[in-house]
């Protein structure tokens, strides 16, 4: 019976090495979607304060002067300024993306070398 005993804890063991070998690709890319997500929701928070203040100034504006050529001239100068943060924005998505795709292949790269 010890035998019988002894050999099943071996099996067990065997068995609870493998799963864990396994599910490390897992956790890998796991770890990678996790401050991917992280990230992008960081930057998004950032863009949605950046609207916010354009939208905040834009409403402010023609409440700032008695001259409509010179509000005019302040929202086109405004608009012109956010639509620079926003391209700005929209590169630093771009090379967020680029560099987690960069990320992946590695992590992809090495979860298929422990398979070989």
């Amino acid at each position: 019976m010890q035998n019988f005993t002894e050999n099943m804890n071996e099996q067990f063991k065997t068995f609870a090495d493998l799963q864990a070998k396994s599910l490390e690709p897992m956790r890998i890319f796991a770890s990678l979607t996790t401050d991917a997500a992280e990230q992008f929701a960081r930057h998004s928070h950032a863009v949605a304060g950046d609207v916010l203040d354009f939208a905040a100034k834009s409403a402010n504006l023609p409440l700032a002067g008695d001259n409509m050529q010179d509000v005019a001239s302040a929202q086109a100068a405004e608009m012109s300024t956010f639509s620079e943060l926003m391209n700005t924005r929209a590169t630093e998505y771009s090379e967020l993306a680029q560099s987690f795709a960069t990320q992946a292949k590695e992590a992809a790269e090495s979860a298929t070398s422990s398979f070989k």
